[in-house]
């Protein structure tokens, strides 16, 4: 994890994390704000100043784009257990998008369970990081149900003008949650579509780098998510899927090559080993090339006839 320099660090987030280093029972932290806030800076922080004091903690990525943890389209875990004792574990959920748009039930399971997942493992607190969908009726009670959902002990939020004052005065009254509202650091930068794009291409080459493709009957596991068209096999080719487990967990992502859909059979690139313990298959909405470069569905189509 790269650290945070000194000079970055604002006052009110070595405020909070003293706060939270005497914070009696396990606490929740949940960093809300747009794009470009400061809020994975602040998560960061947390996580390496609460580490250094040997509390051992749990760290949430639901940023489906920006994700620091796990590949884009996931919600990342990790285990921060104190300094010295090596790296935790991680945990990923896939989601099948880079926005919650379109996947508002995915990601909010997602979270949850993570939570849970996170409260078994009885760490001392966890950190939560969020994605920037704030803007828009939609997107403030998506962001107002996922708070009602993991009942945080600490909501902070980041803003550059007012703009989360209609959503948090829904908590400002709460007296089991302690509400702070921060400025965002002059320091964090604007990032435009095509870095983030960018950033995400890398963020899945590197996932994907030491995979290799596997062939699997699809007959018999269940399905869910976004479900391609079983008549046409141009709906699956490029698409991202998730391996799940007999508990529906993700096990791997894959990104679809071939398929033969009289057969019930699919050829698939994925760091999975074996699919042994696979069990369903969960179907994202996003499509890949090798390389980690997203495309449309009708861009592959028109490439493909192009190359005949």
């Amino acid at each position: 994890m790269q650290p945070i320099a000194e000079h970055q660090i604002a006052r009110d987030w070595v405020i909070l994390g003293r706060e939270l280093e005497n914070y009696q029972g396990r606490f929740l932290v949940f960093v809300l704000g747009e794009n470009d806030t400061g809020k994975s800076s602040l998560c960061r922080y947390l996580v390496s100043y609460l580490q250094g004091q040997g509390r051992r903690l749990a760290w949430i990525d639901a940023d489906l784009g920006q994700s620091h943890l796990g590949p884009p389209t996931s919600v990342g875990m990790t285990l921060l257990p104190p300094p010295g004792k090596g790296e935790g574990p991680l945990w990923i959920r896939f989601v099948g998008s880079t926005s919650p748009v379109g996947h508002l039930i995915q990601s909010l399971v997602a979270v949850r369970i993570m939570v849970d997942k996170a409260i078994q493992l009885k760490v001392d607190g966890i950190i939560l990081d969020t994605c920037g969908y704030v803007s828009g009726r939609v997107a403030a009670e998506f962001k107002f149900q996922k708070i009602e959902l993991v009942k945080p002990t600490h909501l902070i939020a980041l803003e550059r003008r007012k703009e989360l004052a209609v959503l948090l005065k829904n908590f400002s009254a709460r007296r089991s949650l302690l509400l702070r509202r921060f400025s965002v650091p002059e320091y964090i930068p604007y990032k435009s579509r095509v870095q983030r794009a960018e950033y995400r291409r890398e963020r899945f080459k590197k996932y994907f780098q030491e995979s290799a493709a596997i062939n699997f009957m699809f007959r018999g596991m269940g399905l869910h998510g976004h479900i391609p068209s079983f008549r046409n096999p141009g709906d699956w080719t490029g698409l991202l899927i998730g391996f799940c487990d007999e508990m529906n967990d993700t096990m791997a992502l894959g990104i679809v090559q071939e398929v033969d859909l009289q057969q019930k059979q699919v050829s698939c690139l994925t760091p999975l080993r074996s699919i042994e313990k696979v069990r369903s298959i969960q179907f994202g909405s996003l499509y890949l090339d090798q390389s980690g470069q997203e495309f449309s569905r009708s861009a592959f189509h028109n490439r493909t006839l192009k190359g005949c």
